[in-house]
């Protein structure tokens, strides 16, 4: 089987492209609005910095440190008898419980020390009123953690189904709802109005995915499941996932934290040119990775290790295909890009020249990031979330690092570009032990 013959694949490719060419449209037009509303003022640095901490609590406990894992265990249940599928929907239903719990206390305890927080982590370098309005904002920011807690599970619930139209459409409804706060709440809340939307869009992300648990005869219970098997094995393969995804975050805390030393506007242009370089990276690497990693999650848990070898290298050969001319593409015109885009009301020539130069240092991620959706995705289809995790604490330090040394010379672009490299060590080296794994388990069966 080539990389063209897998069919099924590329349609689901398509389709979770397609879901993520739609959110990443509406995410633009997202960032338009912010943009001409509030340019690369201080206030949306604030609103920034709190974001980048509820991240770290969706990521960490509910998104993809459960995702990854989730989905090859409950994977095992679907592949069996309709009485192992029906212990599958209770384990299902123990993982959302559980996950609402700890998402719903980490946010409360989030909002008590939300002061404490933004003062000596997120953002240290901002003016005293700024950290004041960074610490109001993130108290309403983390009710959407909450929501995105459950939404994430059953984003995860419907892939292992290999249903991705739903999941794929969440996100534009995400971006709908901020995109209504910052056109009619933000006029007369100001920022805060733009935090509101925020909370609007993930309870939409939320419910538009309902309708699939029901096509798939979902059942809920009301159970933590502390004596479930799978919520065991679960357990067994979460602890290095949440270390993985927690470096993850921190590394882009530790980003906010340096940038908040850099002057205004700094955050903002980040998160920006972040923006814009996730639209190819969304649209490559998450789209195949995910559509590829219920089949390799099925494949390990069949043991069919030629399958599970020609899925993966299909996959990669596809995101090689498409990431490098994207790559290139943003490296060689990004200030046209970014005046395209964004060049309106606040946001003047000079947010336009800061941004470009951060996207153009950001361009390699692309690659980078890409390649890890997929080979970070191969191995916690074989249950193995040790390797992924040590790679990511050695990418994390050689990227603190790099900021440390970058950010004095280079400013808040060798921020982005010590991001970059980070993440292309990160892929690289997983890439090349999974070939090395590869030739393991050829040499064996032979």
């Amino acid at each position: 089987m080539t990389a063209f013959t897998d069919r099924r694949l590329l349609l689901s490719s398509a389709i979770i492209a397609a879901g993520f060419f739609s959110s990443k449209v509406l995410g633009l037009v997202r960032e338009i609005v912010i943009a001409r509303t509030f340019g690369t003022s201080g206030d949306l640095d604030a609103l920034f910095a709190a974001t980048t901490f509820s991240d770290l609590l969706f990521s960490v406990i509910a998104g993809g440190a459960i995702a990854s894992i989730f989905i090859p265990v409950f994977s095992g249940y679907l592949v069996a008898d309709d009485a192992a599928r029906q212990k599958g929907w209770q384990f299902a239903s123990a993982v959302v419980n559980d996950i609402f719990l700890v998402v719903a206390i980490f946010s409360f305890l989030g909002a008590v020390f939300a002061a404490p927080i933004t003062d000596n982590f997120l953002a240290p370098g901002f003016p005293p009123e700024r950290r004041t309005l960074t610490a109001d904002l993130l108290r309403l920011v983390l009710i959407s953690t909450t929501i995105f807690g459950v939404s994430g599970m059953v984003t995860s619930i419907l892939h292992a189904h290999n249903h991705f139209v739903l999941p794929a459409l969440a996100p534009s409804l995400y971006n709908i709802g901020i995109i209504a706060g910052a056109l009619w709440l933000a006029p007369r809340w100001g920022i805060f109005g733009l935090a509101y939307g925020i909370v609007i869009g993930s309870a939409l992300h939320l419910t538009v995915q309902i309708p699939g648990l029901l096509r798939y005869g979902a059942r809920y219970f009301p159970t933590l499941g502390l004596r479930q098997t799978g919520l065991h094995h679960l357990l067994h393969l979460l602890g290095p996932r949440v270390i993985t995804m927690l470096v993850v975050r921190l590394t882009w805390i530790a980003m906010t934290n340096f940038a908040s030393r850099l002057g205004e506007g700094s955050i903002s242009a980040i998160t920006y040119a972040y923006s814009i370089w996730q639209f190819p990276e969304s649209l490559i690497g998450t789209a195949i990775a995910l559509a590829a990693f219920p089949r390799l999650s099925a494949h390990a848990a069949q043991s069919k290790s030629i399958e599970l070898r020609t899925t993966y290298r299909s996959a990669l050969f596809l995101i090689l295909l498409l990431a490098i001319p994207a790559t290139i593409a943003l490296m060689l015109f990004p200030r046209p890009i970014v005046s395209l885009l964004l060049q309106r009301g606040a946001f003047s020539s000079a947010s336009t020249e800061l941004v470009a130069t951060v996207l153009q240092f950001f361009a390699l991620s692309v690659i980078g990031e890409s390649v890890l959706e997929l080979t970070a995705r191969i191995f916690y289809a074989q249950r193995d979330a040790r390797t992924p995790m040590v790679v990511a604490i050695i990418s994390m330090i050689a990227r603190i690092l790099l900021m440390i040394a970058w950010s004095e010379t280079l400013g808040v672009a060798g921020l982005a570009l010590a991001y970059s490299i980070g993440v292309l060590i990160e892929g690289g080296t997983l890439a090349w032990l999974a070939h090395r794994r590869e030739n393991s388990l050829s040499l064996t069966q032979n």
